[in-house]
């Protein structure tokens, strides 16, 4: 009888559950960038729907990726937002240091390091 019981009771959960998986694989996406920022580790790409991509600048090459404001650009990213825990009180601002602070849609990190050499 124990057994009948837990039984429908485990049913009855997990039909009333809905199951959200967060991924950190990476991913292709498609943004035009509109500006960027950046500091001695970090650019920060801008796209045209505030979303950014931070890029994290690697020192072992001089060899980078052109990349011109106003033009469109696949990236190869790790949702970044998806994997932060939203709460009441997380807005969603990057802070790239003690004076910039920026205002983001979806916040993503680009897979790899690389340079980046802005248009």
């Amino acid at each position: 009888m124990k057994n009948i019981v837990f039984l429908f009771f485990s049913i009855i959960c997990s039909c009333q559950t809905s199951n959200v998986i967060v991924s950190s694989k990476p991913i292709h996406i498609k943004r035009k960038i509109t500006s960027f920022k950046e500091n001695e580790e970090v650019r920060i790409l801008i796209a045209d729907n505030n979303d950014i991509i931070e890029v994290f600048k690697e020192n072992s090459t001089k060899k980078c990726k052109k990349i011109e404001i106003g033009k469109t650009r696949s990236f190869k990213i790790i949702p970044v937002s998806d994997l932060i825990q939203q709460g009441i009180n997380s807005p969603n601002e990057y802070i790239l240091n003690d004076s910039t602070i920026i205002k983001y849609n979806y916040y993503y990190s680009a897979e790899k390091k690389q340079n980046i050499c802005i248009k």
